[in-house]
């Protein structure tokens, strides 16, 4: 009994970990939009990302007006300073889910949830 259920949780923590995972792109900050509804819209130079299949623009990265405020504050003026510094940057976000809608349009990006230098 006690191999069977240390089996289980082995087998449940190794699906879990397969199913999701980080990807980065990197390049410099070619634009960045703010709109009045607190999200804010990534591009970078040459570097689109990589393609995910659940993301219908394959052009910006965003980040969500469902952030806190502390953190879209933090991840903009991280993103402003690269911007003026022409600062190649990191950006991070998740291979499956965490996309984030545009309103009843149909552009679906891609949540920034790491910003490096």
């Amino acid at each position: 009994m006690r191999i069977l259920i240390l089996s289980s949780l082995l087998l449940l923590t190794t699906t879990y970990k397969a199913n999701a995972g980080w990807v980065s792109s990197g390049g410099q900050v070619e634009t960045l939009t703010l709109y009045s509804h607190n999200q804010i819209l990534v591009k970078l130079k040459n570097n689109n990302g990589a393609s995910v299949a659940s993301f219908s623009n394959k052009e910006y990265f965003i980040v969500p007006a469902s952030y806190a405020a502390e953190s879209r504050n933090r991840m903009y003026s991280t993103l402003l300073a690269a911007k003026i510094s022409m600062q190649e940057i990191t950006l991070s976000y998740n291979d499956v889910g965490n996309c984030d809608a545009w309103g009843s349009s149909p552009n679906v990006y891609r949540k920034i949830v790491r910003i490096t230098f």
